[in-house]
């Protein structure tokens, strides 16, 4: 019966041994699967944060873009440079503007238009700058 018992024990032990080497493995994927899913929640969150930062500059753009046109903000300066404030804090407005020679279709000379460049500008992810940009012309009221 002695060496009955051993067989049993002997096979018990390596049956427990299987049994713990699976249980450790299955630990290991589990800790690497919540570790994936950790770095997917932070990508998407901060895919969050930069679509709401270009949002914000876009109505930071049109903001100042309809200023120019109800005659809020002058055309004058060449290049001016702002820091917004409130909802746009951080960001930087850079305005851009340049006389434009344009002539028509009958060679007569166009007086007045201008190229105007707006940017913004705030603090993105890993440090860098990012920039959203819109050009346009205008035929600002001279007066």
């Amino acid at each position: 019966m002695d060496a009955r018992e051993t067989k049993a024990g002997k096979k018990w032990a390596r049956r427990s041994g299987f049994i713990l080497l699976e249980a450790m493995l299955a630990t290991a994927i589990f800790a690497m699967a919540v570790l994936a899913l950790a770095r997917c929640i932070e990508a998407g969150l901060q895919a969050g944060i930069a679509q709401r930062d270009d949002a914000r500059a876009r109505r930071a753009l049109a903001n100042r873009l309809r200023e120019l046109e109800a005659g809020a903000q002058p055309y004058a300066p060449p290049q001016t440079e702002v820091e917004l404030k409130r909802e746009f804090s951080g960001m930087i407005l850079r305005q851009t503007v340049v006389d434009l020679e344009l002539m028509d279709q009958n060679k007569a000379i166009v007086d007045g238009m201008v190229g105007v460049t707006l940017e913004v500008s705030w603090p993105g992810s890993g440090g860098s700058r990012s920039v959203k940009q819109l050009q346009f012309y205008a035929y600002p009221k001279r007066g």
